[in-house]
């Protein structure tokens, strides 16, 4: 798949910054426009369902949301396996970041791997 990836020019593979045996994967411009165009498609499914949800059951599934994401978090390697599919820009308030940092690991610290 990544080589796939690679030959349609979606990413590329650079030298990871710490561990010279590994290599790590890097959205490219075309890559990161196939990237936008699928979170909005995610995001537009996701609004369509939760339509029927008023503002009180939205706060309600968003807090029940929160304790499930952050009870499953076992570990801050684990962290980017939660947060994967996250829009990134669109999460200010992740509560996979502030259980990393309740229990004192720092977020950043898994950026690079």
């Amino acid at each position: 798949m990544v080589d796939r990836l690679a030959a349609e020019g979606l990413i590329e593979r650079r030298d990871h910054s710490t561990d010279g045996r590994a290599r790590s994967l890097y959205l490219t411009p075309k890559g990161k426009v196939a990237s936008d165009q699928i979170l909005a498609s995610r995001d537009k499914v996701i609004a369509e369902g939760l339509s029927v949800l008023d503002p009180d059951e939205l706060k309600v599934l968003c807090r029940i949301a929160e304790r499930v994401l952050r009870n499953r978090l076992e570990s801050l390697e684990q962290a980017y396996r939660i947060c994967r599919l996250c829009c990134y820009e669109g999460c200010t308030n992740c509560p996979i970041d502030a259980e990393l940092l309740e229990r004192g690991l720092d977020p950043e610290a898994n950026d690079n791997a």
